[in-house]
Parts: structure tokens; C-alpha cells; sequence
């Protein structure tokens, strides 16, 4: 069936399940799994001049925390015994990000974390889930 699942994370809480999930599949279907957490870029020029600086501060401690968070997820993943990879790569965008790293990769499953939208468009999912359902070679699994 699938012998390498790819679950994309942002070290936030509903990136973790994803990984959790990721992972008791894996387990139970025999592949490998490779964990790749996607940055952002920092855009100086979405900035004044005088908040850069400021600005650049935040975006930095928004970093730390997803590679700490994502480092913890990692070693409970190779603690399992489930044959683990992790990736980290910079994207404006995480369904094109989340495409690349699974083609460069090889892996013939994507576990996708969907965080679901509150308000007036409370029950959709984001435009980068719909975005990657739309444009992947590889089938999705959208966790809600």
C-alpha cells in the first residue's frame, strides 16, 4: 500500500496530531515517515523601516518555537521504531512546499493537518489544504 507518508507540521497543536496520526499509520501500514516542518520567510519589505528590527525579533522566536516543538515530535517518532526523517524547508507557501518535499522525497502519502476556520467560514478548511487537495500527484489525507 504506502511505503513512505509525509506529514507537514507547524509545531502548533493541531500540527502535533498530525504528526501523532502520521505516525500510528506508519506504524500500522509498515512505512517510513518523514516529518518536514515549513518556515516562512521573513518579508522586510511587508515592514516600515523603523519595525523592522522589532518585527524581525517575533518572526525569529515564531522559528525557535517550531524547531524546538518539531525536534521533541522527532525523537518521540524514532523512539517508536518507525523509521523517521525530518526536513525542514523555507516557503511563502506550505502547499507548494509540502509538493516539493514529497516528490523530492519519494513519499506516496501526505498527512495534511487542516485547520479549520472560525466565524462566518467556520467549518472550511484553509486555502493551502484546499490548495494541496487540489494540485498534488500524491493522495492527501486530511486530518480535521
Amino acid at each position: 500500500m504506502y511505503r513512505h507518508v509525509i506529514v507537514p507540521t507547524d509545531g502548533s497543536d493541531v500540527g502535533t496530531r498530525a504528526v501523532e496520526e502520521g505516525l500510528e499509520l506508519a506504524r500500522s501500514i509498515g512505512a517510513k515517515l518523514t516529518i518536514v516542518t515549513v518556515l516562512h520567510h521573513f518579508h522586510p519589505l511587508d515592514y516600515s523601516p523603523d519595525s523592522i528590527v522589532e518585527a524581525l525579533d517575533p518572526h525569529q522566536a515564531e522559528i525557535d518555537h517550531h524547531v524546538k516543538a518539531d525536534d521533541l515530535l522527532e525523537r518521540k517518532v524514532r523512539a517508536s521504531g518507525v523509521a523517521c526523517s525530518h526536513i525542514r524547508v523555507r516557503h511563502d507557501h506550505l502547499c507548494e512546499a509540502v509538493r516539493m518535499a514529497a516528490a523530492a522525497q519519494d513519499c506516496d502519502l501526505i498527512v495534511m493537518p487542516a485547520h479549520v476556520r472560525n466565524g462566518w467560514l467556520s467549518g472550511s478548511i484553509d486555502a493551502e489544504t484546499v490548495r494541496l487537495l487540489s494540485n498534488s500527484n500524491v493522495p492527501v489525507l486530511v486530518l480535521h
